[in-house]
């Protein structure tokens, strides 16, 4: 995974940046529905914590950057090695300005997009909290665990995230589960007719949690759109609900650990059972169903 390297290039998905319509109902769904800490609200955005971390998802109406995923970078050092790979690679690679780090909360980063058009910010030391993790509601969250991607152009998009040092794990169909640390993966890539965010996945304490918040969000009237249920691949647990915009937020738990050594990538058929071994379908999101969107066009 790290070609070499003695420390990896990138260490966690750190944060999510999300375009809403109504960001004051955005907000109310994401701190008193879903469980996630206010902690800020600066240059029209607004910003929450799930961990130690300052923020892990900010909210905003006009973006005058886009909406974008964070990827935490080990240092300067791999965030120079990673744009050079990029832009030998053909990828656009742009140096944040100091305002465009400040909404960020780190100290420097390259902004760029996979072949899809999904925004990445490839980001060096993001700001951790001094204070303690504290939300709204008993949801136990514990950490922002990974996100799903919407893929248009699978071949170009995989070689993206391993010019990061990322690695699939598992296939299932043509969704790809990419690993940057010791767990199954952190990162998923689905294939899609349009680009962005899929979901945004919070890891809970135990299976306990997520029974709990499903029951939550039943008696608020919450839609879930897939879960409680289990990835045959990587064996975690989930629950994915829907909130304004049609935003998914994901709480998941038991990921399968994987040591560092030489992993071969298992294929899964595209199956209802492969996405959920637990009998869980998701019927309107097509990128979450064993329809033929999850196979690869080109």
């Amino acid at each position: 995974m790290n070609n070499g390297r003695a420390t990896p290039l990138i260490t966690s998905v750190c944060y999510v940046r999300l375009a809403v319509s109504e960001p004051s109902a955005s907000a109310r769904f994401v701190s008193d529905i879903f469980g996630l800490q206010r902690v800020a609200d600066q240059d029209g955005e607004i910003a929450f914590r799930s961990d130690d971390r300052f923020r892990t998802v900010s909210l905003g109406q006009n973006f005058s950057d886009g909406p974008s995923v964070g990827i935490e970078v080990w240092d300067d050092t791999a965030l120079a090695e990673i744009g050079g790979r990029l832009r030998a690679l053909g990828f656009t690679v742009q140096e944040a300005s100091a305002s465009e780090c400040r909404r960020r909360y780190v100290r420097s980063a390259l902004l760029t997009e996979d072949a899809s058009g999904n925004r990445i910010d490839l980001a060096v030391r993001p700001t951790r909290s001094g204070r303690r993790y504290f939300p709204p509601r008993d949801a136990g969250i514990v950490a922002f665990h990974g996100v799903g991607l919407r893929s248009t152009d699978h071949a170009r998009d995989l070689a993206f995230w391993r010019a990061l040092g990322a690695e699939v794990s598992d296939w299932v169909g043509d969704i790809a589960y990419l690993r940057i640390d010791g767990l199954h993966h952190r990162i998923a890539l689905y294939p899609s007719n349009r680009n962005g965010l899929l979901y945004a996945a919070f890891e809970v304490e135990a299976l306990d949690q997520i029974m709990q918040n499903s029951y939550f969000m039943q008696e608020s009237q919450i839609r879930i759109v897939q879960g409680p249920g289990r990835e045959a691949a990587s064996r975690q647990m989930f629950l994915h609900v829907e909130g304004p915009d049609g935003l998914i937020f994901s709480y998941v738990n038991g990921m399968t650990e994987i040591d560092g050594k030489p992993r071969l990538a298992r294929q899964f058929p595209l199956a209802a059972s492969s996405l959920c071994d637990w009998g869980s379908e998701s019927k309107d999101v097509p990128e979450l169903s064993a329809g033929p969107m999850n196979r690869r066009t080109t």
